[in-house]
């Protein structure tokens, strides 16, 4: 009778442990393939993703055009300075030159007073001969 009951008691014993490493082995593949469902996931989003170094490549390229960009229209703008600043100093160049001419040509003529006091003295002696 105790040898039955010993058996009895290991053999619930066995059949309980036997049920409980089931139900492990069996919340161990579930775990395992959505562990394998996760990393494969996990490895499409990385792979979309770029790394660091591909990303710093990206704006220092990014930068390096700028920059060129950048100092292209700095070299044409003063370019342009340089053919306005020219352009400039011959038009200062010519205005020297009409304004000396100018007053040279007043200097010549003689004002319409010193005309007209001229005339009256011709006339003057004209009518006085």
């Amino acid at each position: 009778e105790r040898i039955d009951y010993l058996e009895k008691l290991l053999g619930d014993s066995a059949d309980k442990h036997f049920e409980e490493l089931q139900a492990l082995k069996s919340a161990h593949a579930k775990h395992a393939d959505s562990l394998a469902r996760q990393g494969k996931d996990a490895g499409a989003a990385l792979a979309q993703h770029a790394s660091v170094a591909e990303r710093i490549a990206y704006l220092e390229k990014l930068l390096g055009d700028s920059a060129d960009k950048h100092a292209q229209e700095l070299d044409a703008l003063r370019t342009a300075h340089d053919m306005h600043a020219k352009e400039l100093s011959s038009y200062k160049e010519a205005h020297n030159k009409l304004s000396s001419e100018s007053k040279a040509q007043s200097a010549r003529h003689m004002s319409t007073a010193e005309r007209l006091d001229l005339l009256e003295s011709r006339l003057k002696h004209c009518f006085s001969a």
